[in-house]
């Protein structure tokens, strides 16, 4: 998965609050270069744990939020 751009994250704090999973689709399509996919395909895509994909499967807003920081951690400075 490659950093996302300051902007990358950016879009994805402005949208998250009204629709996080649609903000993290977005973010996901930009990390893995695969804008074609929705969340369920990135999220199997993406190398997560079994337990983890089934939590951000189901939606679960605190496994939602762990991805929102992991994504705004490894974000690029440019």
């Amino acid at each position: 998965m490659t950093a996302l751009k300051k902007r990358d994250v950016e879009l994805l704090l402005d949208r998250y609050d009204t629709d996080p999973v649609a903000a993290l689709t977005e973010a996901l399509r930009v990390a893995l270069d695969r804008p074609d996919l929705d969340f369920t395909a990135l999220v199997k895509l993406a190398g997560f744990s079994c337990a983890r994909r089934i939590r951000l499967q189901a939606q679960e807003p605190a496994a939602l939020d762990e991805l929102l920081a992991e994504l705004n951690e490894r974000r690029a400075l440019a």
